[in-house]
């Protein structure tokens, strides 16, 4: 039986995460890319994956936590990359050729978990 904070946290992304999916692709189809709805789902799943990943973390430690943010970017950040769905910002590409002993899905993890420590942290989130 689904609880009420289990069934909250389903359900309360959906609408947040169907407007942002839509801003990233009217961005994208501004920019130039070519938009579809494929490109579109994928934006509004990893949005939503994103949100439902972090309420398992919150019912454990009973309160949000910037590290929830982290974990749950990161490990989209991880599995993105190594499906390769999704590239590596703000490094270079030849940053994993120099040093071939970087794994390409742990710099995805760290990447995209820094990204969302900061902007959780900008809206006030504690460790």
């Amino acid at each position: 039986m689904i609880s009420y904070y289990q069934q909250e946290c389903i359900t309360r992304p959906i609408v947040s995460s169907a407007v942002w999916g839509g801003i990233f692709t009217a961005i994208d189809a501004a920019s130039g890319s070519h938009v579809n709805a494929r490109t579109a789902g994928m934006y509004m799943s990893t949005i939503y994956a994103y949100h439902v990943l972090q309420c398992p973390m919150e019912a454990i430690s009973g309160r949000p936590s910037l590290l929830h943010n982290v974990l749950s970017a990161g490990t989209i950040g991880a599995v993105g990359v190594s499906m390769g769905r999704v590239g590596i910002p703000f490094v270079d590409p030849y940053t994993l050729y120099r040093y071939p002993s970087l794994s390409p899905s742990i710099v995805g993890f760290a990447v995209y978990g820094a990204c969302a420590g900061g902007l959780a942290a900008l809206q006030g989130k504690r460790l």
